[in-house]
């Protein structure tokens, strides 16, 4: 009798060929592309801004009409940012308990505002880097059928 071939994907290579459709578009190199994101530009183009608002992504890229607001770029822009800037905060944190530095009321009022300000930043700045490394990639948020 005939062995049904075996269908296993090819690990070698991820992901495997035939997975995934090549982006439309011709993407920039990665580091012209995250930085792209990284300073709010359309990572396909870099002339036509990414975002809407704060946080909000255009549908389409206004100049090169690239897919940004496809991308699924919810969840990973916020650990990003606080990875980034918890980092940061963790050096005024040891300073703190170990003696070296006693803020005032007024400047842990200062402090506090100016990490929530640098927070806000971080976070737009991942946001723009997530979307820019998935337009790259060419992974779209997936339409439910219905």
């Amino acid at each position: 009798m005939d062995k049904p071939q075996d269908h296993r994907p090819d690990f070698d290579r991820w992901p495997p060929e035939g997975t995934r459709a090549k982006p439309a578009w011709g993407a920039a190199d990665w580091p012209t592309t995250i930085g792209r994101g990284v300073l709010g530009r359309c990572p396909n183009c870099g002339m036509a801004p990414i975002f809407d608002g704060y946080l909000k992504v255009h549908a389409r890229c206004l100049n090169c009409a690239a897919p940004l607001g496809d991308m699924p770029s919810d969840d990973a822009p916020p650990y990003i940012a606080m990875l980034v800037v918890l980092h940061v905060l963790a050096l005024f944190v040891v300073f703190f308990y170990k003696g070296y530095y006693h803020p005032g009321i007024f400047m842990a009022g200062v402090l506090l505002a100016l990490l929530a300000l640098i927070c806000m930043g971080a976070l737009r700045m991942a946001k723009g880097a997530v979307i820019g490394i998935l337009l790259k990639l060419g992974m779209k948020r997936e339409v439910p059928n219905g």
